[in-house]
């Protein structure tokens, strides 16, 4: 068996090529950095260390990458392959469904069209629709129908975390990566075209439903607050935060909002979501997965954004009658964030100090300022500055 990875980052090169490794699936990178594409031929080969387990480090051998716009080398190897996995972040999967549209488009003229599955491992709300929009934006009608017929657009949701080195000095390949020892992927099995393949670790689920809600409503929420939280308290890496004695009740309160909220809010099952917060605070307060609270902090624009994972999980827990006093905190936290080194960051910052909280919250995180989330937010930000956390008038 034969795949694509997009995007050679620390999930595609790292988390998504473990698993497929695993499987003896064979794998060509594609990645829109040409220093990568570079690094990745020249090198051939890197180690994917796992987390607290070196016993299952795993070196990838054989490596081939190609840049991202070479569309006719992408469309030869769609030609061979079964599936393809896009790592490139939420945010890009318009330009990721241009190019792959493109691609297609030469697969097509070739006569090399067969059932084939595009696989997202993004964090972001709905990414299968976005990136299939992309690609259809692109298509003529005919190759609508044809793509239609022949290509499944999927998604799953990452549960594994990949960070950079434990001890960065120690690095002899830069292309070793990291990730949690975690080998589990779920994919929406009901967006799978054809036959579903047996792999391992690899889990076709139906009725996928809510799933990537779930999961970015509960880790991603959870993780941003205490990355933010940290970050406010001069903190460096993520479990260190998360087991800092004033930020870990905190956090067990995001998860007891975030609890209820899914649960009579959203109608997922109760157990099941209990178990999910369980593994979550379990992953973040593991001090075996270095990661910094900066990588987990960044672009914080966009994590204010209407439907993400402060302002969507506010808004379905007062939409149930309940505070999210904790989560609020997160997001009192988020809009403090500071980072020179982060563009978004910088933004951010310029908005706050030109336009004020209000207008970030109206323009960006779409909220009424007067209705109830901006009430919960406020508060927030005036608990946070009686801790002495935000010092900023």
């Amino acid at each position: 068996m034969k795949a694509v990875v997009l995007g050679a980052g620390r999930i595609g090169r790292g988390f998504v090529t473990e698993l497929l490794t695993l499987n003896q699936v064979e794998i060509t990178f594609f990645d829109a950095m040409p220093a990568m594409v570079e690094e990745l031929n020249v090198r051939k080969e890197y180690t994917i260390h796992v987390l607290g387990a070196p016993e299952k480090d795993l070196l990838k051998k054989d490596v081939k990458a190609y840049e991202i716009k070479d569309t006719d080398q992408l469309a030869a190897c769609w030609a061979e392959a079964d599936l393809i996995f896009t790592a490139c972040g939420g945010k890009n999967m318009p330009a990721v469904g241009a190019t792959l549209a493109e691609a297609f488009g030469k697969l097509m003229a070739a006569g090399k069209v067969h059932t084939s599955n595009v696989v997202t491992c993004e964090n972001w709300i709905d990414p299968a629709a976005d990136l299939k929009k992309g690609i259809f934006d692109h298509l003529t009608e005919e190759q609508k129908k044809v793509f239609e017929e022949y290509v499944g657009v999927s998604e799953s949701v990452i549960l594994c975390t990949g960070t950079g080195a434990p001890d960065p000095d120690k690095v002899t390949n830069p292309m070793d990566t990291w990730v949690q020892d975690l080998r589990y992927l779920p994919i929406d099995r009901d967006r799978i075209k054809g036959e579903l393949p047996k792999l391992e670790y690899i889990d076709f689920v139906p009725a996928f439903g809510d799933l990537l809600k779930q999961k970015i409503y509960t880790n991603n929420t959870s993780v941003a607050t205490v990355a933010y939280l940290g970050k406010l308290k001069g903190l460096t890496y993520v479990a260190e935060s998360a087991n800092d004695p004033e930020i870990e009740p905190i956090l067990d309160g995001v998860y007891r909002e975030i609890n209820e909220a899914l649960v009579k809010g959203m109608g997922i099952n109760e157990e099941s979501q209990l178990e999910f917060s369980k593994r979550a605070k379990a992953k973040y307060t593991d001090p075996a997965i270095v990661d910094v609270v900066t990588r987990i902090a960044r672009d914080p624009i966009r994590k204010l954004g209407p439907e993400d994972r402060f302002i969507g999980p506010i808004r379905i827990a007062l939409g149930i009658g309940l505070e999210p006093k904790s989560i609020a905190m997160g997001c009192a936290a988020a809009l403090y964030y500071e980072n020179p080194e982060d563009e978004a960051a910088r933004e951010l910052v310029k908005l706050r100090r030109e336009k004020g909280v209000d207008y970030i919250l109206e323009h960006i995180s779409k909220l009424d300022l007067n209705g109830p989330e901006v009430k919960c937010i406020r508060e927030a930000v005036e608990e946070l500055r009686k801790k002495g956390w935000i010092k900023e008038a």
